[in-house]
């Protein structure tokens, strides 16, 4: 189309030119006649420019005719004008309409601006936050209901999640907020009262956190017992020796299922809260490592770093993350190599930890990082495993924005990816492409 235009332009210049330069030797005066036609042909130009500048501004007309390049042009822009006109109208003309569908529900609705403040709502907002919309329309929503969260979820912009927030000083009141685009840069904001689902959520987390809490001190007790029983029984006695030691292993697994029980707990009351913490992903994977090779020596296990990429978070949350990871890669990797990568993505950094063993049937994978949740029963039990180990990763993955992802095959091993957001980043000071292989 370019081309076109130009070749067209050039031809009629050539031509004003070479009729100018005729007109002056017929009259003898060709540089007059050459510089009148080269006026001419500007003025055309500019006419044919204020024609269009003039449809810009009177997108209702018809587009000016221009030669056979600009026609073109002209006609894709007046095209895509006219659908963008339709798509406006359209919107604007469903929007009474969907203001009287959302007037009627029971669920609290609200419709905010770009910069927050409220230009509607429903009776059921109106009731269930106290706002009085004859009075307070175009007032901040933050102004009406007073929360630091939402201020800083509204400025952040991020509403992939909704937000739950505990509005006034401790009030028990949970109200659930999830905004979605409306119209322009408007945005539709429906709010929930959850306070029994999140009480009830609370009571879940308090009675596991309080039974495992307070299953520690049996525990010791019992295994005390079973220690002083193995140092009494006379060496001679095998069958009484293998019962007891059944029993220190099952009472060892109970400890590690009420700490990570607790630790989980845990993760859950401080889900919600900021965690900026300047994380050294490098140095925290090079540390555990270490340490899982020490832990078990049989193992082929490998550290890649390919991003000196830092990352804002919790480095106990992570490094709980991590390490059951990699330790579940180890346990059901059977002799596979482990590899263990901190990689940069288009989305953000990312953990990969990949195995080549036996791998996961497709069924299994949604449910994996349900609480006490078992592929293979017999084999877990054998390797001593919790069934907490996925669900804590999943939780510590929430926590910092991040997505667990899973993809295996039966017979050709598992990866598992923890992407960070972008968001999560920190500049670092080091140089980007270092590498620590074992």
């Amino acid at each position: 189309m370019g081309t076109r235009i130009f070749l067209f332009e050039a031809r009629r210049l050539a031509l004003s030119a070479g009729c100018g330069m005729a007109w002056g030797a017929v009259t003898s005066q060709w540089q007059q006649a050459l510089f009148v036609f080269l006026v001419v042909l500007l003025l055309l130009w500019g006419w044919q420019l204020a024609r269009v500048y003039h449809w810009f501004s009177h997108p209702e007309e018809f587009p000016p005719i221009g030669g056979p390049g600009m026609q073109g042009i002209l006609h894709d822009v007046y095209v895509l004008r006219s659908r963008a006109m339709q798509a406006t109208s359209s919107s604007q003309r469903s929007q009474p309409y969907l203001k009287e569908s959302l007037a009627s529900m029971r669920e609290a609705a609200l419709i905010i601006n770009s910069s927050g403040g409220l230009l509607w709502c429903n009776e059921a907002a109106e009731y269930l936050l106290g706002i009085q919309f004859a009075t307070e329309e175009g007032r901040r929503l933050t102004e009406t209901i007073s929360s630091p969260s939402l201020e800083e979820y509204i400025e952040d912009g991020n509403f992939q999640k909704p937000l739950r927030i505990h509005p006034g000083t401790g009030s028990e009141r949970c109200l659930q907020f999830e905004f979605s685009k409306f119209g322009g840069d408007d945005r539709l904001v429906f709010v929930k009262d959850v306070t029994e689902q999140d009480r009830l959520e609370r009571m879940r987390r308090d009675f596991v956190g309080n039974v495992s809490h307070e299953l520690r001190t049996p525990l010791t007790v019992m295994k005390g017992y079973i220690e002083t029983l193995q140092t009494l029984m006379p060496a001679s006695d095998l069958t009484l020796h293998k019962s007891l030691r059944v029993m220190e292993t099952q009472v060892e697994r109970m400890e590690r299922m009420v700490a990570d029980l607790l630790w989980l707990s845990s993760i859950e009351n401080i889900e919600g809260e900021r965690k900026e913490g300047r994380i050294d992903m490098g140095a925290l994977l090079s540390e555990l490592i270490s340490d899982l090779t020490a832990a078990w020596p049989g193992k082929n296990l490998e550290l890649q770093i390919s991003t000196s990429q830092e990352i804002r978070g919790d480095e106990n949350e992570l490094r709980s993350a991590v390490s059951n990871l990699i330790v579940n890669a180890l346990k059901y990797g059977e002799d596979s190599p482990v590899v263990v990568r901190w990689i940069d993505t288009a989305v953000g950094p990312a953990l990969r930890v990949e195995d080549k063993g036996p791998g996961i049937a497709a069924k299994h994978i949604p449910r994996l990082t349900e609480r006490f949740y078992r592929v293979d029963k017999s084999r877990s039990l054998a390797t001593g495993g919790t069934g907490l180990g996925l669900a804590i990763v999943k939780h510590v993955a929430v926590s910092h924005e991040a997505k667990l992802f899973v993809d295996s095959e039966l017979g050709r091993g598992s990866c598992f990816r923890l992407v960070f957001p972008l968001s999560r980043m920190v500049t670092s000071a080091g140089s980007a492409g270092a590498s620590d292989q074992r």
